[in-house]
């Protein structure tokens, strides 16, 4: 059976996207399925769509690409179909390029069974599908959340399908009111989610993880505003808040007019996410709607207890209060909802037993959206509409398109690479995709597909960026005909001398004089290093680590830094008369002094000093008074580099900086609010952290500000 999905955009991020590319993937195993998507904007999709899955881009929008549809004049006269879609706000609207391929493309498609994503293709499909195909409309959010003109245009199309599922038994409910006599097939199948490959969380990480688009249904202001409550008693926890949209200006002020920004991260999207779930100890869900809550099952799979409002529909059906997870009631006024959470969130916090005990349940829960028992719904549901149809297997099932083990790119690379001719042919090496993992004491491990590689000796290579060839790691293995194990698993152990601060790209090589291969990222796991405490470094450095990333081109490297003293930057508060900073002194080589914080002009020779103070336990507070920077400003822009300085300058300056924990550049995450000095408010003060997480100090004097001349 040939099985097609219709999709906006496959190519971007987003729960229908991931749900669509879980169960496609899942009916691959058994079914021949296709992914159309109405437009193409990136060279890859940003959510993986498995192996038996074909994608087929419609409109070519990637200004580079040598098919690029954007100059047609069709592509820039609007479409006609369902024009109250209003749900295309910053992205490319329907046009009638799209329509006319998109036509097209049903009139002359030989699926059995197609399937339309949301409402604008749902009313497409009633429009142009054909009558001897099966057509299913999908609803990933629920009916009363669309306008009442997109209700209306929706409403009016069902009645022309075969089937429209619902992801919540209480959307269902909504759609079956909305329309009583309608014969088409309402029913409703939840999404599914695929078990994870990451392991699970460890629950002592004292961090809470929310994701999803950042959109005034998501209610993330709420959810600051109760974390505002969980860190005035428990200032030891953060709340991490992954996604990307239009709200994230608002929520960032949200945070700085709470004082929150050493409690509350903004992370941006991740492409991964499984990774990121792993690193909470609880999670958070504060929408005012659901329609399903992917991100809840997600989470709960990794064993993440989910503290979430009882929004219609989705959590409900999702958590069992008490048992695998919290519900907070979402109706009342917001101040009510924000204590409800705030509440839930301390009472798993203070009670490990609890927590412990919920994070075991919802793995166990969550084993019910597994996309088997999903695709089955959805097999059976094709089967009750058109008998026979879902057991019918077509020879273009996945098994026999596509023979196990190596990819056909992947035979040709090895057989060239055996042969010796890979550089004749003058074609790179494919990549090889390679995990790692941190562990408890900061040491690496590698996990490296012997399938993608050619009998003999290897090294998995890491070479420094900025660095010599003596600078080289390499690891050493080797393949042989009779290995079992799918990886070959390798050491980095954290003991010696610490790698060279700096980026380390990862590579594999065959031999010493073998070519050198790309290693492209698997599964990044970085969780272990947002413990509570991190072993210090066999060598006495007072800081040293080495954290794996995907760069953004899908490829393995490494940060690393290694610091013989440390001051790590724990807290910064904005004052009306001064930035008062504190943290904690690392390493030997940054003990038996007093310490002074001294700023210094970048570029210039000006300097000023502020009060520091250092306890036996190493622990710091010093104070940046406003007036200082105020009064040597330059004029203009100006940054100021802070560094702990030993009074008695026998030791070396030690830099400020926030290092600890798994983010490489914290410049986007962790993000100080500014500071006018009292004496001249046309000065703006702005704390950074730099491209090495080292923090500075921006001066910057607005056109209505004269210049200064620096106080001698």
């Amino acid at each position: 059976m040939k099985i097609t999905f219709l999709l906006y955009n496959a190519y971007g991020i987003g729960g229908t996207i991931r749900a669509t590319a879980n169960l496609a993937t899942a009916l691959a195993e058994r079914h021949e399925v296709e992914v159309v998507s109405y437009y193409r904007t990136a060279d890859r999709p940003s959510l993986p769509f498995g192996p038996g899955v074909t994608l087929r881009p419609l409109v070519d929008l990637r200004p580079g690409s040598r098919h690029y549809d954007g100059r047609d004049p069709a592509q820039r006269a609007s479409g006609t179909v369902c024009p109250h879609d209003l749900m295309y706000k910053g992205k490319t609207p329907p046009s009638a390029l799209g329509e006319t391929r998109l036509a097209d493309h049903l009139r002359r498609s030989d699926a059995d069974v197609v399937i339309a994503t949301r409402p604008y293709l749902v009313c497409f499909l009633a429009e142009h599908g054909r009558a001897d195909q099966l057509r299913i409309g999908q609803e990933h959010v629920t009916h009363d959340f669309h306008s009442a003109g997109l209700r209306r245009a929706q409403d009016a199309a069902i009645p022309r399908l075969d089937a429209f599922v619902t992801v919540s038994h209480g959307d269902e409910r909504a759609y079956r009111a909305a329309l009583p006599d309608i014969g088409t097939r309402l029913t409703h199948i939840p999404n599914c989610i695929p078990a994870p490959e990451a392991e699970a969380s460890s629950g002592d990480t004292r961090t809470v993880v929310a994701a999803g688009r950042l959109v005034p249904v998501k209610r993330y202001d709420r959810l600051i505003g109760a974390f505002a409550k969980v860190a005035a008693q428990h200032p030891d926890w953060t709340l991490r808040i992954y996604g990307q949209g239009r709200e994230k200006e608002k929520l960032r002020h949200r945070i700085h007019e709470l004082g929150l920004h050493d409690h509350v991260f903004l992370m941006d999207a991740r492409t991964s996410i499984d990774t990121e779930w792993a690193k909470g100890a609880i999670a958070a869900v504060s929408s005012s709607t659901e329609s399903f809550g992917m991100t809840i099952v997600e989470a709960m799979r990794l064993g993440v207890p989910v503290v979430s409002t009882d929004c219609d529909f989705g959590p409900r059906e999702i958590i069992t209060h008490g048992e695998d997870g919290l519900l907070v009631p979402a109706d009342g006024p917001d101040s009510a909802v924000e204590d409800g959470i705030a509440d839930a969130l301390c009472r798993l916090i203070e009670n490990d037993t609890e927590r412990f005990r919920l994070a075991q349940a919802a793995i166990r829960s969550a084993r019910r959206f597994l996309p088997d028992h999903t695709a089955a719904q959805y097999e059976a549901l094709i089967d009750d509409l058109k008998p026979g149809a879902a057991t019918a297997r077509r020879s273009r099932t996945r098994s026999a398109r596509t023979a196990p083990g190596r990819t056909p790119r992947q035979r040709v690379g090895a057989l060239a690479e055996r042969l010796g001719v890979a550089a004749w042919l003058g074609k790179a090496l494919p990549p090889v995709t390679v995990g790692c993992r941190v562990a408890a004491d900061g040491s690496l491990y590698f996990r490296v597909p012997v399938a993608e590689l050619t009998h003999g000796d290897w090294q998995l290579v890491l070479k420094p960026r900025a660095g010599t060839e003596d600078d080289t790691v390499r690891l050493p293995f080797k393949h042989t005909a009779d290995e079992t194990d799918p990886y070959v698993k390798l050491l980095l152990h954290r003991s010696g001398r610490p790698m060279a601060e700096g980026y380390w790209n990862v590579h594999l090589q065959q031999g010493r004089k073998g070519r050198v291969r790309r290693a492209r990222a698997g599964l990044v796991e970085t969780g272990r290093l947002l413990a509570p405490t991190v072993p210090p470094h066999p060598s006495g450095a007072g800081f040293a680590t080495a954290v794996p990333y995907r760069t953004q081109d899908g490829n393995l490297s490494l940060r690393t830094w290694s610091r013989a003293a440390h001051a790590e930057l724990e807290s910064l508060a904005v004052g009306e008369e001064a930035i008062t900073l504190t943290g904690r002194v690392h390493g030997a080589a940054a003990h038996g002094h007093h310490y002074r914080l001294r700023a210094r002009l970048r570029g210039g020779d000006a300097t000023f000093e502020a009060r520091c103070h250092v306890d036996e336990a190493g622990c710091f507070t010093a104070a940046i008074p406003l007036s200082g920077p105020a009064e040597q400003h330059p004029g203009g822009e100006a940054i100021w580099d802070l560094a702990l300085e030993p009074y008695d300058e026998q030791g070396d300056a030690i830099r400020l900086a926030r290092l600890r924990g798994d983010v490489i550049e914290r410049r986007r995450t962790d993000v100080f609010p500014s500071a006018r000095p009292a004496a001249d408010g046309a000065l703006e003060l702005r704390p950074y952290l730099t491209a090495h997480n080292d923090l500075a100090l921006k001066a910057v004097a607005h056109p209505m500000a004269p210049a200064r001349e620096p106080a001698v």
